[in-house]
């Protein structure tokens, strides 16, 4: 039987702009980070995200108010958005940022999947 670790889903929205990238959580939208590059962004975004959960009232409405209910939709080429998985513990070291694609055919997907790398930072290199 495979392990079952709880998480809790935040959704983030991602924006890449001239000084760098800014994650913004949609539930929170109180809560920012911003870094040079993506992977920095992300680093912030994960010790913002612990530090908030840690203060709230140890239970499970409070923190219910914050987790996923919907991601928006965008129309601008330099935002996108992901989830991240947070456990139990809210461990900044146990995150996880999990991108989002729509269902499509293949070819689009991979399209997608190039534009998002492009964004992040993340192409590989040939």
């Amino acid at each position: 039987m495979a392990k079952a670790t709880r998480r809790y889903f935040f959704a983030a929205r991602n924006e890449k702009n001239a000084h760098g990238y800014t994650i913004q959580f949609v539930n929170i939208p109180q809560l920012t980070a911003q870094g040079v590059t993506y992977q920095e962004t992300v680093y912030y975004a994960y010790r913002v995200l612990a530090s908030f959960l840690q203060s709230l009232p140890k239970n499970a409405a409070a923190l219910k108010a914050y987790t996923l209910n919907t991601i928006p939709d965008t129309d601008d080429p330099n935002v996108f958005y992901s989830l991240v998985s947070v456990t139990e513990d809210f461990d900044p070291h146990q995150m996880m940022m999990h991108f989002t694609l729509p269902q499509a055919p293949p070819d689009e997907i991979k399209r997608m999947a190039g534009q998002l790398a492009h964004l992040t930072g993340m192409e590989p290199t040939s």
